[in-house]
């Protein structure tokens, strides 16, 4: 459920660095690098100046709407953001891709359906 309460869904397009090399190398074998591009998508649970804090997870321990648990949370240095869209979730523009069948069952494949 997504409402006026929920923090903002967003996209975040950013740059992260690159893996570390785990073994030693000589200097002027260390070929070109460059940041990497990466895109994270989750609910924007802080938006401050030194970094944007996204959680692609909510959860409410009352079992109603009211979210007050995050799980899989990223924090990405402001500094890195390339660019920052805020993303429609209104229940109106939700797609269900799949459903429960009538016997409580999990989605299966053969059900999934787009709108």
């Amino acid at each position: 459920m997504t409402d006026e309460h929920s923090p903002p869904l967003v996209l975040i397009e950013w740059l992260d660095s690159g893996q570390p090399m785990p073994n030693w190398q000589w200097l002027e074998q260390i070929e070109p690098r460059r940041p990497h591009l990466c895109i994270s998508v989750g609910f924007l649970v802080q938006d401050g100046g030194e970094a944007k804090v996204l959680a692609p997870n909510l959860g409410a321990s009352d079992g109603g709407g009211a979210w007050d648990q995050a799980s899989g949370v990223i924090t990405i240095p402001a500094t890195a953001v390339q660019r920052m869209l805020r993303l429609n979730a209104s229940p109106s523009s939700l797609c269900p891709l799949a459903s429960r069948s009538d016997d409580g069952d999990a989605p299966s494949a053969s059900r999934l359906r787009a709108c």
